[in-house]
């Protein structure tokens, strides 16, 4: 029996658009889209390690416009690209029930998982997050599997881990992590079952 269950959170609990997101920004700022991409481009990475801040990331657009920008108004328009994958918050509902211990592993950012976190109730069923921003780590780097095997208390065979990016999936499993690559709700239940979790 694992001791612990890791999802991913971009297209496996949420699904996302980074092209809307673009162009929530470009609109809220009154930016060209080309410029906007530039921005993000340039920001996103150090964004998702965590060594810029949302108040930089307000600075910055707020430095090409030329004027204070609303900082609300812009973290929103960063973040409402969300859309939750139902038949997979429902597993996780499931993995609750039976008291399985459940972690979000995840490379985003504060105004993602801040968005995230308040609008979609799944997310707080989780006992623990493990966050490129709090970390300083992006998958696929060795610190933050380490850190979420730490948070978990687990060793890497006793835990399982899915995400849809499989150079997750192969760096996780160099660890000797038990990882499989996310591609539909019905096959990630095979794979819970085939572990004893479903």
């Amino acid at each position: 029996m694992k001791k612990a269950v890791f999802f991913d959170l971009g297209n496996v609990l949420l699904f996302f658009s980074h092209e809307r997101m673009m162009q929530q920004v470009a609109d809220f700022c009154q930016l060209e889209l080309p410029v906007v991409k530039t921005a993000v481009e340039k920001l996103g990475i150090p964004y998702e390690l965590g060594n810029v801040k949302s108040k930089e990331i307000h600075q910055e657009f707020s430095d090409l416009v030329k004027k204070k920008l609303e900082f609300n108004g812009l973290m929103h328009a960063l973040s409402n690209i969300f859309h939750l994958n139902n038949p997979v918050a429902a597993i996780v509902q499931e993995l609750k029930s039976k008291n399985v211990p459940l972690f979000v592993l995840s490379n985003t950012c504060e105004a993602h998982f801040n968005y995230a976190y308040e609008h979609y109730s799944p997310l707080q069923l989780f006992d623990g997050y493990v966050l490129s921003y709090e970390v300083g780590a992006r998958k696929p780097e060795k610190k933050i599997f380490e850190h979420a095997l730490a948070k978990a208390g687990c060793s890497p065979e006793s835990c399982f881990y899915t995400d849809d990016i499989g150079e997750y999936v192969d760096a996780a499993r160099q660890l000797h992590i038990d990882a499989e690559q996310y591609t539909t709700p019905e096959k990630l239940t095979e794979q819970l079952a085939l572990r004893g979790l479903l």
